[in-house]
C-alpha cells in the first residue's frame, strides 16, 4: 500500500507544471533539511527519549483506534490538540539551534560582527548558568584586546565554534578537560584546560579558592571579561581589570559580552 501511495505522488508530480514541480522539490527539501537538523541536533540527548515516547504515544493512538481503546483515543486526542505548543516547549532549544544557522539572519541583524557577538553572548550566558545552576565549577576567559596566552601555561587547543553543548562538556567532572579555564579569542573557543598565574593581591576576599584568585590574576594582566561560576555556591562573577562584579545574571552576561565584543 505504502509503494503505491508513493508511486501514486511521483506520478501526480511529473504531471504537473514545472513551476508546480519546483514548488514541490523545494518543499521536499526544506522538509527533509529540517528534519536532519532536528535528529542531529537530538542524537544521544534526552530530547532523542523524549522524541520516542512520543512515537510511543502515536502507536498507541493507532492501536487504540483499530481495537476500540475509546477512553485511550480521548485522552490522546487532548494531548495531539496541542501539539504545536508541546513540541515548541519540549524542543525549543533545538528549534533555535535550527533557525540560528540561516545565515540571513546576520543581515536582518545589522552585520556579521554584530551578530557573531550576539550568538557568542547568548551561548556563554545560557552556558554559565547551566554550570551555575548544576554547580560545575569554571572559568571562562573571553580576551578582547590582550592576548592571554603568553601568560598561561598548558592546555588544548581547539579552535572551534562557540558552543553551549561544546563548553559544558568541557567543564563537567568526568571530562578530563575540565581541570583549568577555557579561552575564548576571535570568537573561537581557542584553549581549553588552561593554567591561569594566581593573584597575589592581598585585598582578595580570604573565602575565595583557586579558582577566583585565577580569574583574579588573568583580569590584572591582560584585557578580557573573566567569567567564573563558583562550585560551591553557584554564584556567577566576573572580572575586568582586577575588579569583580558578583551576582551575574543572564541578562547582565548578556549585555556585558555584548558591549565590549562589539568593540574588538
Amino acid at each position: 500500500m505504502l509503494l503505491n501511495q508513493i508511486s501514486a505522488f511521483f506520478s501526480s508530480l511529473w504531471s504537473e507544471s514545472p513551476f508546480a514541480v519546483i514548488v514541490t522539490l523545494i518543499d521536499i527539501t526544506l522538509v527533509w533539511f529540517f528534519t536532519y537538523k532536528f535528529f542531529l541536533l537530538i542524537k544521544g540527548t534526552r530530547s532523542m527519549r523524549i522524541l520516542a515516547g512520543f512515537f510511543l504515544l502515536l502507536a498507541l493512538y493507532f492501536i487504540g483506534k483499530l481495537v476500540g481503546m475509546r477512553a485511550t483515543v480521548w485522552l490522546l486526542d487532548g494531548v495531539f490538540e496541542y501539539l504545536i505548543i508541546i513540541v515548541v516547549i519540549l524542543f525549543r532549544e533545538e528549534i533555535r539551534s535550527i533557525l540560528s544557522t540561516f545565515e540571513f539572519v546576520r543581515l536582518l541583524s545589522g552585520g556579521g560582527k554584530a551578530y557573531e557577538s550576539l550568538v557568542i553572548a547568548e551561548e556563554l550566558a545560557e552556558t554559565l548558568c547551566y554550570l551555575a545552576q548544576e554547580r560545575e565549577g569554571a572559568i571562562i576567559v573571553v580576551a578582547q584586546k590582550g592576548d592571554p596566552e603568553p601568560f598561561v601555561t598548558g592546555g588544548v587547543p581547539l579552535e572551534a565554534e562557540v558552543r553551549k553543548e561544546l563548553l559544558i562538556s568541557i567543564f563537567r567532572k568526568e571530562s578530563p578537560l575540565h581541570d583549568g579555564a577555557v579561552i575564548i579569542r576571535d570568537g573561537r573557543v581557542a584553549l581549553a584546560s588552561v593554567v591561569l598565574p594566581l593573584s597575589t593581591n592581598p585585598t582578595i576576599d580570604a573565602n575565595f579558592g583557586t579558582r577566583h584568585r585565577a580569574a583574579y590574576g588573568i583580569s590584572e594582566r591582560v584585557d578580557a571579561l573573566v567569567f567564573v561560576v563558583s562550585e560551591e555556591t553557584g554564584q556567577i562573577s566576573m572580572l575586568k581589570e582586577g575588579r569583580i562584579t558578583r551576582n551575574m545574571t543572564k541578562d547582565m552576561i548578556k549585555k556585558m559580552l555584548t558591549k565590549h565584543l562589539g568593540k574588538e
